[in-house]
């Protein structure tokens, strides 16, 4: 079914886009012609064009028809069906990424993200508080987080893990049931987040920032959820049910090249965490009715 009315309805207040598909040129994709037809209608050389493509098919006609590709996979395993990666090349692709959320426009000259918190437009404004746990307010370490969407719930026990973020990292994070994970977060976007979170039944919501994915630097074989939950607390929570509201996406999962790289991030990702979690709308989840219920029985949302 063709999306091109509702394409062209999404870009109604762009003045400027402009829509093409595979049926308005002599060849469809993996012919450059549908992607040299777009650069013609917006009067820009293909040279000054950035594909973002999913498809093989996709990447080898943009390639062809002389654009930039970043590549964002459908499917998990097919980057070595994309080609080489070349940052530094004027055509053909130029990075592979988990997910549009890691996408950093300015890295290819463009206007940044508008909603990334928190942001310096807005410092010292009502949309950030700056009260609940840390300081917001201000742009941070690591750039900004982006408010998701699809805000995730989950709920899962938290169980003994790898027994290293305390000992070697000196963060003490907490490891969430593989099982919760294997259920709820299966098909989740690899990264770090910021959420809020809450252990037990207790009436505390803390921040919380935390990681999804496969931990690069000491290579997971199982996906995890690893939430360093921003607050002191007197002794382990082992066996206790964590309620997370999973709301902001902060970077992509990176490997790192020492022990020492990889806290500072995580301490620079805390950072910028407890700041936005002050910012609307991530501020206002911290009532949500799903760290309010009590922690049994198991669920996600």
């Amino acid at each position: 079914m063709s999306l091109k009315d509702e394409l062209r309805g999404l870009l109604v207040e762009r003045p400027g886009a402009v829509v093409v598909c595979g049926d308005e040129v002599d060849r469809g994709k993996p012919h450059p012609d549908v992607f040299l037809e777009a650069a013609r209608q917006l009067g820009v050389a293909p040279e000054g064009c950035l594909v973002l493509e999913d498809a093989p098919s996709g990447v080898e006609g943009a390639t062809g028809a002389g654009m930039r590709v970043l590549v964002i996979p459908s499917l998990v395993g097919l980057s070595r069906e994309y080609g080489t990666v070349d940052p530094s090349s004027c055509s053909g692709v130029v990075e592979i990424l988990p997910s549009l959320l890691a996408f950093s426009p300015a890295a290819y000259g463009l206007p940044p993200f508008r909603d990334l918190l928190p942001s310096a437009a807005i410092d010292d404004s009502d949309q950030c508080q700056g009260g609940q746990e840390g300081q917001g307010g201000g742009q941070q370490h690591g750039g900004g987080v982006i408010p998701m969407d699809r805000v995730l719930r989950i709920r899962g026990k938290v169980v003994k893990g790898f027994g290293r973020g305390s000992k070697e990292l000196g963060i003490p994070t907490a490891n969430v049931d593989p099982a919760a994970v294997a259920g709820s977060l299966a098909e989740a976007v690899t990264g770090i987040y910021a959420g809020w979170a809450r252990v037990g039944d207790k009436p505390e919501v803390h921040k919380t920032v935390l990681s999804i994915g496969w931990n690069p630097f000491f290579g997971n074989k199982e996906k995890t959820l690893e939430p360093w939950i921003l607050h002191s607390f007197d002794e382990p929570f082992y066996g206790e049910t964590l309620s997370l509201v999973i709301c902001g996406y902060v970077r992509p999962e990176a490997n790192f090249s020492s022990l020492e790289a990889l806290v500072g991030q995580i301490h620079k990702d805390a950072e910028v965490s407890r700041a936005a979690l002050d910012c609307a709308p991530l501020a206002g989840l911290h009532e949500d009715p799903f760290l309010r219920e009590p922690s049994g029985p198991l669920k996600s949302a």
